[in-house]
């Protein structure tokens, strides 16, 4: 009741501004609800609840939310399908190996998934490398390992970093700043055999080895190593012995496949199709009626309403739930770069709705254009067209956003990769809150903008009243203070849906009603099977364990 009640007094937005001649999202925005969002969040929750509470893809959880999705499409009359994508399991039949040879003798202590981030082992094998084995091959670093580390140390982050030796060698990197999967890119570019990361030591919680995954089917032998081992290796080298050591590492992809869900409306250009993609997946450890039930939930409501008598869209739209989204971006990866050529020709864009219900909210919107963030970090040209209309959408209505740059972390990436123009809103995950956002959308500073972001609490309690006292950052040293830090947060990701939905959905109505919205050589780029120079080499939301 008291959901409803917040609901009700929200709802007194004022009505959507027409936009071009033909293009008035009013009536659209009026019929997409929160309280119909909600309904299929509940419903999420309550899979979750019947399968161990997770959603992830692997799970059971995933398999019953694609099933839910479908059906509710078909009830919607769409000819909602399942297309597949892989993404392999890999299985490890024997303990790794590293062995210095040279100059010293030394059998170094494997360790499996299970020993993630423990000081009893010495290296683990990176998930999804080979079943290969190298014998006395030397070892050499990168040009940039920091001993001690400043913090942050960007080893192996450029293919310059590796020098002319590296080729036919075992390559030695120091974790830091860029992703694993970039490092261990970089290290076959550079021809190398095999690849030792080695955690970065002089910062608390980097000096153990880690179980971390490398891309899928990876063609060398590598493992991540401990900073001790690390660190003797490169010493050694640096003093002029030449180290040499056996790997080999054990494992096997076996291939698995998931599903996508796909619907399009019956009517609309199909020459000119505008693609709205969410991902269906948690994470394990919890969920996610947030992230990603939040923009699940809103592309079904759209999607129902979509289906009822009114104004026809002139272009295509197409709906998309991508798997895999937790695990590295694999659902839309795959998604994207099985597109054909005529298919990307025929693509206007892609808005990613990913997070609208963050309790601690920001109006956060992508930096199409690169007009903040830089050429490299904004989508391909006729993105800063999404980027506009959906900031003019809340500047008319008083409400201020601020730009955040194409990062690499969430599903809009394989179609920038192809050249598709993109964009997207998004009310944030795991960073805190400043004091400039605080006096912009209120909240409460330095908390994470989704206090639950990853966690188990990401649930349908907390979209619709609050998050617990205890995910607060400041529970372990004041618990009287998270309380009343959550008690303030009531009712706020039910704002965050009200503001989120209605600008998406006037997006959504603009570039289905719009002619011409993209210039002509921003089609005709997408029209190339060639990548558009967006190669982001990030995991998705596991941004932060990749580092």
């Amino acid at each position: 009741m008291a959901a409803a009640v917040i609901i009700v007094a929200l709802i007194g937005a004022p009505p959507a501004a027409a936009g071009p001649p033909d293009v008035d999202s009013g009536r659209l925005e009026r019929l997409v609800t929160v309280e119909g969002i909600l309904d299929h969040q509940r419903a999420l929750q309550r899979i979750a609840d019947r399968n161990g509470g997770t959603r992830s893809t692997r799970s059971p959880g995933y398999t019953a939310s694609a099933a839910y999705v479908k059906a509710t499409l078909e009830k919607a009359g769409y000819n909602a399908h399942y297309e597949m994508f892989s993404m392999p399991l890999w299985r490890e039949n024997a303990a790794p190996v590293l062995q210095q040879t040279s100059p010293t003798g030394r059998t170094y202590v494997a360790g499996s998934a299970g020993d993630d981030d423990s000081p009893s082992v010495d290296f683990i094998a990176f998930e999804h490398t080979p079943t290969a084995s190298l014998t006395n091959v030397k070892v050499v670093p990168t040009d940039d390992i920091v001993i001690p580390s400043p913090g942050g140390t960007t080893s192996g982050c450029e293919l310059a970093d590796f020098p002319a030796a590296t080729r036919g060698a075992v390559s030695l990197i120091q974790r830091g700043t860029c992703a694993f999967t970039q490092k261990l890119e970089n290290a076959v570019q550079a021809g190398a055999a095999g690849v030792i990361v080695f955690n970065e030591g002089d910062t608390p919680g980097r000096s153990n080895a880690l179980f971390r995954s490398a891309p899928f089917s990876y063609p060398l032998p590598a493992v991540v190593s401990s900073f001790a081992v690390g660190q003797e290796l490169y010493n050694a080298y640096k003093a002029g012995r030449n180290p040499t050591v056996n790997l080999a590492t054990n494992g096997f992809d076996e291939e698995k496949l998931y599903p996508n869900v796909v619907a399009e409306t019956r009517r609309g250009d199909p020459n000119h199709v505008v693609l709205l993609g969410a991902h269906l997946d948690s994470v394990p450890a919890g969920p996610g009626v947030n992230d990603d039930g939040s923009g699940t939930a809103f592309q079904l409501e759209l999607a129902e309403q979509l289906a009822k008598a009114g104004a026809p869209p002139r272009n295509k739209i197409r709906f998309l739930w991508f798997g895999g989204e937790e695990d590295g971006l694999v659902g839309s990866q795959y998604y994207a770069a099985h597109l054909s050529a005529g298919e990307v020709a025929r693509t206007d864009m892609m808005l990613d709705t990913d997070m609208i219900a963050s309790p601690n909210f920001a109006r956060l919107v992508y930096d199409g254009d690169g007009s903040t963030f830089g050429s490299e970090n904004s989508g391909p040209e006729g993105s800063g067209t999404i980027e506009r209309v959906l900031t003019e959408y809340w500047a008319q209505r008083g409400m201020v956003s601020e730009p955040i740059p194409f990062d690499g972390r969430s599903d809009y990436v394989g179609f920038v990769n192809r050249g598709i123009p993109a964009g997207g809103v998004f009310a944030g995950a795991e960073a805190p809150k400043t004091a400039e956002q605080v006096a912009r959308y209120g909240g409460v500073l330095g908390e994470q903008l989704d206090p639950c972001y990853h966690e188990d609490c990401d649930t349908y309690s907390t979209v619709t009243r609050q998050p617990p006292a205890s995910t607060m950052l400041t529970y372990a040293t004041n618990p009287a203070l998270a309380q009343q830090q959550a008690d303030s947060l009531r009712g706020n990701a039910l704002r965050s849906l009200q503001q989120f939905k209605n600008t998406l959905v006037h997006a959504v109505w603009y570039f289905a009603r719009a002619r011409n919205a993209f210039p002509p050589k921003a089609n005709a780029a997408a029209a190339t099977t060639a990548t558009s120079g967006h190669q982001f080499k990030y995991r998705g939301h596991e941004r932060t364990r990749d580092r």
